[in-house]
């Protein structure tokens, strides 16, 4: 299991602090939990393209495929190195 913090980046760049949980790690694809509080956060900011800035400086492309209150469920990909750098 991959374990850690970050934030997640939203809409219009408003961030929520995280912490997630990768159960699946295949190459360069996550699938996992992000444990964070959203009963704040309206459920359609979670229907885009969302970026996880992991405190180890990874970034992540997610996609969010259930919402609850106090955790999202999610699939995503490691955002290649030529990206990141633009």
């Amino acid at each position: 299991m991959i374990s850690g913090k970050g934030r997640l980046v939203l809409r219009y760049a408003r961030t929520i602090s995280v912490e997630y949980q990768f159960g699946g790690a295949y190459d360069d694809t996550r699938s996992g939990y992000l444990l964070c509080d959203t009963s704040q956060v309206d459920p359609a900011n979670f229907c885009d393209r969302l970026t996880l800035l992991c405190d180890d400086g990874v970034e992540i492309i997610v996609a969010v495929t259930n919402v609850g209150d106090r955790h999202l469920a999610v699939v995503g990909r490691l955002r290649p190195a030529q990206d990141a750098a633009a």
